[in-house]
């Protein structure tokens, strides 16, 4: 007695193979969507660890402002470096991008090409640096789609209760640096937080000069 073999029809077959390209395309499809996905997450992880290492490096800037001296040569009078407002803000560091040594020329402002801020850097020597920064400054762009806007602490050393933050400061009047810097960052974006650091300056006096109240 013969055994029929069993085997697939060509329906069977042409079933298998739609199903077999179906399952093929949806996980091919998948694979996209995961990929399109990370590559976008490691984009943002890129652009924020970016932001980070800027704004510590600034507030590591500001932290080692110092009261930088130079000689009005027209008025024969000492004045210290530092001046600040709601969108901009100068000063001279302790601390430098390259970590070299010597005294850095800092200044943020908004940046003309983009809605960012504009870093220049450049090293500080004696006499007033605002020519030295319009000249020869290193110049770059970061924290851009964010607005930045400055504060500065006053603390009456007399009343320690007496302090305020204040919109400019210009230590060629005041003849001192802030207690602190507030920065702050609003993104365009709704869906990013906005962003506020503090920054306390130490060296907020020069031994020769005497602060003036504000």
């Amino acid at each position: 007695m013969r055994t029929k073999a069993k085997g697939f029809s060509l329906l069977e077959l042409l079933i298998a193979l739609t199903l077999s390209t179906m399952v093929m395309l949806m996980l091919s499809m998948g694979m996209s969507i995961v990929l399109k996905e990370w590559t976008r997450s490691s984009n943002r992880l890129d652009t924020s660890i970016e932001k980070v290492l800027v704004l510590l490096q600034i507030e590591r800037a500001l932290q080692g402002a110092y009261p930088h001296l130079y000689r009005d040569v027209e008025e024969n009078k000492n004045y210290i470096f530092f001046e600040g407002d709601e969108e901009q803000i100068s000063w001279v560091s302790t601390v430098s991008p390259g970590r070299k040594p010597g005294l850095t020329t800092w200044q943020l402002l908004p940046s003309e090409d983009t809605n960012g801020l504009e870093i220049r850097i450049v090293p500080a020597f004696a006499g007033d640096p605002t020519e030295r920064l319009e000249e020869y400054a290193t110049v770059t762009t970061a924290l851009e789609n964010y607005n930045v806007s400055f504060e500065y602490l006053y603390i009456d050393e007399k009343l320690k209760d007496d302090t305020q933050w204040l919109k400019e400061w210009s230590a060629k009047k005041l003849q001192s640096l802030p207690y602190a810097v507030r920065i702050s960052l609003e993104s365009e974006d709704t869906t990013t937080d906005s962003i506020e650091i503090i920054a306390i300056i130490q060296a907020h006096r020069h031994p020769k000069l005497k602060p003036i109240k504000p």
